[in-house]
Formats: C-alpha cells, structure tokens, sequence
C-alpha cells in the first residue's frame, strides 16, 4: 500500500546520507532530514522511502505539505493522501470522530512508513500531529523533511548537506572528476538535456567550477545542466560568473554570500526569453497542479496568444522549470516545484498582470466547477471525482479570490458548497465542514447558493455526530428557503432531517422523513437526491427486518445510477443491495453485486466501499466456504481502521458482524479461524482484492 512519487530522472549519489537514515530509522521511530533550499531533502527521502518499502509491509505513505498555505489543513492532507475516512453516506461511524482519530487508525497496529514532505512553513501544526502519531501508533515510523527540526521528543536528525565538489584548479583527468557527485550530476542531467554533451578532458574544469560556484546544491545544479542544450559549459559558466557579479554588485563590501538555488533560479530567469518569462511568472496564479486546458485559459493573452501557450510550457518543462506528471484517469499535469513556484509568486506580487491574473484564474475555477455543480449524477462522474480531486487546492483559491472580489461571495460559496460534497466522497467531511461554515460567514446574501451551502453544512455536521448543531443548520436552512420558496432546499431539509432520526435511533421517524424526501425528489426529477434518499431507506428498512422492501429501494437507486451511468453512487446502490439480499437469503445474487461493487469500489479507491464489501461478502460465504470467509473477514478487519468503527447506528449491521464471526469460530476452531484470519490481514491491499473477486491464485 501506498503511493510514492515516481521520479523521472535518476537518482545520483548520497550513499553515506542513505546508509545514514537507514540505519536513524532502524533505530528511532522519528528521523528529519534537514538542510538548505534546493539541497535535495525530498529526493533523499523518496530514494530512503522506496528501498525501505519491504521493511514496512504495511504500507509507505507520501503527503506533500508544501501547496498548504493554513496550517488547519495538515492533518486533513495526511488523512486525504492516506484515503482516512471520518464517515460515509448515511452511515455515521463513530459520534464526534475526527480527522486525527482517522488517521491515527489507519496507521495503527501495522508497520508503516509516512513521509511528510516540507515541513517548515506548517512546522507546530505538523510537530503536534507527529507527536499524537507516535504516541497512538507504536509500529508508525515518521520520516520528515524541512529546513526545520520538529522538536518532537526521540526525533533523528539528519542534515542533509551540498553534493561533493572537486577543487576546479586541480588538474584530475576526467575519470577522477567524475567520481564526485556534483558533477555525476550535472553530467547525468546534461546528457539527459543533449545526446552530444559528454564530460570530457576539455570542459571538464568548466564543469568543476560552475559546480562550485554552485556550491554543490543539487536543484542549482540541474538548472544549470539543462541549459547544455543550448551552448557549452564554458559559456554556461561565463553567463553565471556574469549574473552572480551583477548580484554582487549591490553589496557595499565585497561579495555578498547568495543562496545558490535562488541565484541559479534567477540566473534560468534571466536565460528564458520574455514571453517563456512571462509564462512562468503567471504560472504562480495555481495552487498545486494544472493542465495544459487550465494554463491556456488562465496565462493566454495580454501579449501570448493561447495556441503559443502549449510550446511555452514544453520549453519550461525542458528547462527543469515547469515538472510533468501522471495523473489518474489520463490527465496529464504539471507544477511548478516549491522554490521555483515561491520565486514566481514574488514575481507576480511585483506585476501590474497580478489582479488581471487572479480574476482570470478566478473565472476560469468557476466556469470548471459549473458542470459539476449542474450534473452530480454525471456518466463521468467517477473521472469527475478524479479530476475535482487534482484541482482541490485551485479551486479553494478560487473561492477565496471570489469570496473577497466585489460581489464575488455568492460564487465563492458556490463553488466551496461543491468542495464540500466532493470531500463528503473522499471520506473527509470536517474538512469540507471548516471550509463551508467559513464561507457562510463570509457570503450572507440569501438565495438558493446559502439554501444550498446550509443544508450541505447541516449534513456535514450531522455526519460528524453534532446532531444538535446539525439540525440547527437544517432550521436555518428551512426558514430561508420557504423565504426564498426553494423547494429544492426544502427537500434536502426533509432528507437530512430523517438522517438525524437515524442517528437518534428513531427510525420509524427516520423512515416517514426519507419516505417524503424520496417521494418530493421524484416528483421534482432530481435523481441525485433520490438515489442518496433510496440508500438511506434501504438501511432503515433492513434494520426495521423489513429486507424485501430494502432491496427493492436499493434496486431502484441502482436504477438511477446505471441510467446515468454515475459509477461512484453506483457502487454504494450495489452494496446495499446486496447486503439487503443476503439478509433474504438469497446468498448467490449478493455475491453478484457485492463482487461487482467491489471492483468499481477499487477502481475508484474508495477504502470506504473496498472494506465494506469485503465483509458483506465474507458474510455470503460463511456457510459454503468458512476459511475464504475468515481470510476476507481479516482483510476487512485489517482495512477497517482506515475508514473508522463500524457503524454502530444499525442494529442489522451489528448483529451480523457478531453472528458471522461466531459461527466461523466454531466451524473451523478458535486457533485455525484466527490463522486463516490473520493471513487475510496479511495481504496487500490489491491481492486482497484479486483474491475476493475469485482469483485466489493472485493471493497467495
């Protein structure tokens, strides 16, 4: 388990700083690498965090903290890269469950890696994190990067330094120069720049000393190493040599000591021509990544036609300015890496472009969010969902720029209240929650955008297990909307109001709610209010033992889901379905439809959907295959951490849980059931699946 980024270009020297770590990490559950901008702390730790993945079978996690610009956001980061979900449609799983709790969960009892990346401007807010993990996940190694130590007791430290530099005045041949790791680096990275460059006996010195003026900093480095592609090293050096005196210049006595990585990402400025120049600077307008779509929107115009927008980022991306990335369902992205973004960002501060820019990012984040806002019951919607999920960052800044632009805060709530259910799907509802409530402060104007943005927060809260302020919002929600005569509004109301029944325990209640919220969502043609309210009653009705009736709502939510082809509610319709068959004994058809939920739930990473449906069908083989049973009962109970507790609210649930479990024990034994169990709990995330869907022989 886990997700590691891919590098694209190989990793050279630091054998002693990896041997180094490797043994910190042996011997402490917390190590920092620490060191200077540019110096290579993530690659170290990528490198450390690859070839340790065997030591932590259970998982090697990456979290990017850098695109965070609010502290509050840390822990939500950890939970969203590690898919900790606080709670699910309908179904609340603990009472006033947090994100901390979520992911202390997912990474207790198991042997796991977590690297968090860029620390320092986040560095108390991540520190108390660190300290909470270690302290409730006694198997949980950390490793961190940052300019920073984080002062957490039994914290390793590793300073990670400049690459070795020969002297340039020695006169080595060219196979001595080139044992030192600076220049393994530049001469790696050159050639990969140009198929002629080759370190040779005449520009070897050359290379030495454009090293050294480097001070050995590998991303200064490399910025230099691209540029072979469009003259000789010598003259690489001459041009620095040039820039660093035009630097020093402004020094009253001598020359001043310059951070390399920021000269040398001066010095690739000053390289670039004014239109590749331009580019860059309003490329600081996204957070996080973009497409080539979103780059020709936003940064055309004012002097860069769109169809020169393309050939621009390919030449930034040639430069090691711009990085390219895969993405999932296809999209192809890019970012700018962190300093090269903060030196953007200042460029642009000192731009007359800089409110031209923000408004056009701004306009163009709402214009992406419209579809998803018009048809959440899109046949794209699980691309959709990928896509919102990549764009998360620029579409906060978004709804800040429009919560603050002159009559802008409708748009913004707008644009936060779709944030918000998107992150309901990814399992991170007080995320979404903080952001919702603050947008409400921040856009009071009454209308269907506030009607919308109250019932989504009452939902959200109810989830979190505040009933009482849950039903608060929905009060609110309901007193503008008959202001307002939003009967859309209304019917949510009605809808969430049966949801706070639910978690109650009144569920006769429950059922009368959501019976008047389906029924209103039908007669209005809103299909994603009632697939939700049909899964909701397919829940309450199979609690009630009323199980025909639960199938037959689950078969009509799976209706609507298939009609529009929408592959994420329609995995959620295929599991309560066939949970509801299982409970009519019709043990065959379950397996069907849990199975066939499964692989839409994997194919989505949906932990949530993964784990639930592995047990639902543990449940269906109990009786005909009890070890398949116990092994897919341990990987349900392995994975079940990562979404949170049961969920205690139905009875139904409970009590097959219990019942399940006993009966295993005493068909196989106490020792062979937890033997077989443990074996489940044992397999990666992927053969877990392999082996559920009936393709064993993956598993074992």
């Amino acid at each position: 388990m886990g997700d590691l980024p891919v590098g694209e270009t190989r990793f050279i020297g630091r054998r002693e700083e990896l041997a180094e770590a490797r043994a910190a990490l042996r011997r402490g559950r917390l190590l920092t690498l620490t060191g200077g901008p540019g110096v290579g702390k993530t690659r170290l730790a990528l490198q450390l965090a690859s070839r340790a993945g065997r030591s932590f079978p259970d998982g090697v996690w990456f979290v990017e903290l850098a695109p965070l610009r609010d502290a509050d956001m840390v822990t939500g980061a950890v939970a969203e890269a590690l898919g900790a979900e606080e709670t699910t449609l309908g179904v609340q799983k603990s009472p006033a469950r947090g994100l901390i709790d979520a992911v202390a969960d997912q990474l207790s009892g198991g042997r796991t890696l977590l690297v968090l990346d860029n620390c320092e401007h986040v560095l108390e807010t991540t520190a108390r994190l660190v300290h909470t993990l270690l302290r409730r996940c006694d198997r949980l190694r950390i490793l961190a990067t940052s300019r920073q130590t984080l002062r957490v007791a039994g914290e390793r430290v590793l300073t990670v330094g400049p690459l070795p530099v020969p002297d340039p005045d020695d006169a080595e041949p060219v196979a001595a120069v080139a044992r030192f790791d600076a220049i393994r680096l530049f001469a790696d990275r050159a050639a990969g720049a140009s198929r002629r460059f080759r370190l040779t006996d005449e520009n070897r010195a050359a290379v030495a000393r454009l090293c050294q003026r480097l001070e050995g900093n590998p991303l200064a480095i490399e910025l230099a190493a691209v540029q072979v592609r469009a003259m000789p090293a010598e003259q690489i050096l001459e041009r620095l040599e040039c820039h660093l005196g035009r630097l020093a210049e402004g020094g009253r006595i001598g020359v001043p000591r310059l951070p390399s990585p920021r000269s040398a990402i001066e010095w690739s400025h000053r390289l670039c021509t004014p239109r590749q120049q331009t580019l860059w600077r309003r490329l600081a307008a996204f957070q996080g990544g973009f497409d080539l779509e979103d780059a020709e929107t936003v940064c055309s115009g004012r002097g860069i036609d769109r169809a020169e927008v393309g050939p621009l980022v390919a030449d930034l991306v040639d430069m090691s300015i711009v990085i390219r990335e895969a993405a999932p369902h296809a999209f192809l992205c890019y970012r700018l890496p962190e300093m090269i973004r903060d030196f953007s960002v200042e460029e642009l501060s000192r731009s007359p472009e800089e409110g031209w820019l923000r408004h056009r990012h701004g306009e163009h984040y709402r214009r992406f969010a419209e579809p998803f806002e018009a048809d959440p019951m899109s046949r794209y919607q699980a691309a959709s969902l990928a896509r919102l999920r990549l764009q998360r960052a620029n579409l906060r800044a978004a709804a800040d720029y429009h919560l603050t632009a002159p009559h802008g805060a409708v748009t913004g709530l707008r644009i936060t209240t779709l944030l918000a259910r998107h992150y309901v799907t990814a399992g991170l509802v007080s995320k979404g929650g903080h952001l919702l409530i603050q947008a409400l402060d921040r856009s009071p104007e009454p209308g269907p955008a506030r009607t919308e943005a109250l019932w989504t927060a009452g939902w959200l809260t109810l989830l979190q297990g505040r009933t009482a302020e849950g039903l608060a919002l929905l009060g609110r929600c309901r007193d503008l909307a008959q202001e307002i005569g939003d009967t859309s509004a209304l019917r949510r109301v009605t809808q969430f109001t049966g949801l706070a029944e639910i978690f109650e325990g009144r569920y006769e209640r429950a059922r009368l709610h959501l019976r008047q919220a389906r029924a209103d969502h039908h007669d209005a043609g809103d299909d994603d209010g009632e697939w939700l309210a049909l899964f909701q009653l397919a829940l309450v009705s199979s609690h009630l033992e009323d199980h025909r009736q639960a199938i037959a709502y689950g078969e009509r939510s799976l209706a609507i889901c298939r009609a529009h082809d929408a592959a994420w509610a329609e995995g959620h319709a295929l599991w309560v379905t066939g949970v509801a068959s299982l409970w009519c004994g019709d043990t065959a058809r379950a397996g069907r439809l849990l199975r066939e939920a499964l692989g839409l739930k994997h194919a989505q990473g949906d932990r949530w959907g993964i784990t639930r449906c592995m047990e639902a069908l543990a449940w269906t083989l109990a009786q005909s295959r009890p070890e398949d049973a116990a092994r897919l009962l341990g990987a349900a109970d392995r994975l079940g951490p990562s979404i949170g507790s049961p969920p205690d609210h139905f009875q139904v649930l409970r009590d097959a849980r219990r019942r399940w479990r006993a009966h295993l024990g005493d068909v196989l034994g106490p020792r062979r059931f937890e033997d077989v169990h443990r074996e489940g709990a044992d397999l990666p995330v992927d053969e877990l699946v392999a082996y559920a869907l009936g393709e064993p022989a993956h598993a074992r």
